[in-house]
C-alpha cells in the first residue's frame, strides 16, 4: 500500500524536477491513488505545498548539515518533505519521520545512501532549534529570501519601491496556508442558511467582514457536496470580490469581463446584479469557454454568455456598448503564492515586463469599451509596480479616463494580494 509520504515525495519531484504545475501534477497524483482515505490525501497536500512555500529555506537548512552536495533527485526530495515535517509539523515525532525516509529510500532500492539520509536527517534534529539565518544587517534581501523562500531576485524588486516592513509582511503573506472563500449566491440561499448546510456536511465554516463570503475548511473536495452541485457558491477570494465592489455593479446594467477565465468574476457580477441586465465573459482560451458556461449553469444565472475572445485586439462591436468593463488581466501573481507555491520558482523580472506589455495592449484595446461615463475595473492578482501603478500612470497620461477608486490589499491569511483601480471614461 503506497504511503502519503511517498505520494508526496512523487510529486515533488514531477513539480520540481520535470517542471509540472502543482495543482495540476498533485490532483492527478491524489486521483490516480484514490484508495487513499481523506486524512491521507489531505496530508499529501500539506507535503507537498507545505514543502513548495518553505523550499529555500529547507534547503539552506539541508545544506547547512551535510557535507556532501544532494544530488540524486529522488534524495533530494525525500529530505525536503522530511526536513518540512521535522520543522514545521508536529504529527509525527522527529525519529519516525527519519525512520520512514530511510524507509523510504531503501523500498526505491537506493539502500547504500539511506545511511547519508539518516545522518543528515539526525543532524537537523539535533540543531533544529539552532538553525542559523543569513545575517540581515548584511544583506536583508538574502535574509529574506531564505528565511520565506521567496527568490533573492524578487525580493530585491520588492525592495526597489517598498519598505522592508511592507516587504517582510508580504513575504509572511506568501506563506501561510490559505483560505477557501466562497461567494455566496443570494439568489439561492442566505449566508445563515448556507452555513447550516455546509456544516451539515462536515464543514467548518468561518465568518468574513463581507456579507457576500464564507471561509469553510475540512470540506474536502467541494465538487462532491450537494451545496456545490445545487449551485449555492462559487471559489472567489475575498479580495477579488472587494476590488469588483469598486465598480458598483447594478441591476440592469451591461458588464464586459475581458479576462474571465474560470468565470467567478463574472458570476459575482451576476449575483450582484441580480441576474438583471447582461454580462459577457470573454476568454482567449476555447477550451475554458465550456468551464464558464458549466459555472453559470450550475449558478443559475440566466444574463451570462461565454464567447472566446482575445483581450490584446480591439473589438470594434464592443466600441462606447458598456456600462462597466473588468479587466483583471493576467499577471505575475505575486499576490497568490501562497495557493500556487511553485510559481515563485517558475518566473523571472523578464516575465514580469512581458506580462506588463501585455497588460497595456489590453488597456489600449479596451479603452474604447465602456460607455462615455461608464467604469474599467482595471486588476491584478500582484505586488508590482510595474505591472500596477507604472501601467496605470501610463493609461491615465494617454486616454480620456480619471481615476475614480482603488484598492489593495498583501497577500496574508485575510485573503490574496490585490490591486485594482476604478476607471471613468471621460468625454473627449
Amino acid at each position: 500500500m503506497v504511503t502519503a509520504r511517498e505520494i508526496a515525495v512523487t510529486t515533488l519531484s514531477q513539480i520540481l524536477d520535470d517542471g509540472g504545475y502543482n495543482n495540476i501534477v498533485l490532483s492527478k497524483n491524489l486521483s490516480k491513488y484514490d484508495k487513499i482515505n481523506p486524512p491521507e490525501k489531505a496530508m499529501v497536500t500539506e507535503l507537498v505545498n507545505g514543502t513548495l512555500r518553505n523550499l529555500i529555506l529547507i534547503d539552506h537548512i539541508i545544506a547547512s548539515h551535510s557535507k556532501t552536495p544532494v544530488k540524486k533527485l529522488l534524495i533530494k526530495s525525500v529530505l525536503r518533505i522530511s526536513v518540512y515535517q521535522i520543522i514545521f509539523m508536529d504529527k509525527v515525532p522527529d525519529r519516525a519521520v527519519c525512520d520512514e525516509a530511510v524507509k523510504l529510500v531503501k523500498a526505491r532500492g537506493l539502500t547504500g545512501l539511506s545511511g547519508y539520509v539518516n545522518g543528515v536527517l539526525r543532524n537537523i534534529i539535533r540543531n533544529k532549534e539552532d538553525l542559523k539565518l543569513p545575517d540581515k544587517t548584511e544583506d536583508l534581501a538574502h535574509y529574506l529570501s531564505i528565511k520565506y523562500s521567496h527568490p533573492k531576485w524578487i525580493v530585491e524588486y520588492w525592495l526597489s519601491f517598498m519598505d522592508a516592513e511592507s516587504v517582510e509582511s508580504i513575504c509572511k503573506g506568501g506563506n501561510v496556508v490559505p483560505s477557501m472563500t466562497l461567494s455566496i449566491n443570494r439568489l439561492k440561499t442566505a449566508s445563515c442558511e448556507l452555513e447550516r448546510i455546509l456544516v451539515s456536511e462536515g464543514a467548518e465554516v468561518q465568518h468574513t467582514d463581507n456579507k457576500n463570503a464564507l471561509n469553510i475548511k475540512g470540506a474536502g473536495d467541494i465538487r462532491n457536496l450537494e451545496s456545490f452541485k445545487r449551485g449555492l457558491y462559487h471559489i472567489m477570494d475575498i479580495n477579488a470580490m472587494k476590488a469588483l465592489d469598486l465598480i458598483k455593479l447594478e441591476p440592469g446594467e451591461s458588464v464586459l469581463d475581458l479576462c474571465s477565465s474560470p468565470g467567478g468574476k463574472s458570476f459575482y457580477a451576476a449575483q450582484l446584479m441580480k441576474n438583471e441586465g447582461e454580462v459577457l465573459s470573454l476568454d482567449i482560451h476555447e477550451h475554458k469557454i465550456g468551464l464558464i458556461e458549466q459555472g453559470f449553469r450550475r449558478l443559475g444565472l440566466s444574463i451570462i454568455k461565454a464567447k472566446q475572445n482575445d483581450a490584446t485586439v480591439f473589438c470594434g462591436e464592443h466600441e462606447g456598448k458598456w456600462d462597466k468593463v473588468i479587466l483583471d488581466a493576467p499577471c505575475s501573481g505575486f499576490g497568490v503564492l501562497s495557493k500556487k507555491p511553485d510559481a515563485r520558482y517558475k518566473k523571472s523580472m523578464d516575465d514580469v515586463r512581458e506580462l506588463a506589455s501585455i497588460q497595456r495592449k489590453m488597456l489600449e484595446a479596451s479603452a474604447k469599451y465602456p460607455k462615455v461615463g461608464g467604469k474599467l475595473l482595471y486588476a491584478t492578482c500582484t505586488v508590482s509596480s510595474i505591472e500596477n501603478e507604472d501601467n496605470i500612470s501610463w493609461f491615465l497620461e494617454n486616454f480620456p479616463y480619471e481615476l475614480e477608486s482603488d484598492f489593495r490589499a498583501f497577500p496574508g491569511a485575510d485573503g490574496d494580494g490585490f490591486y485594482a483601480v476604478s476607471l471613468m471614461r471621460k468625454d473627449v
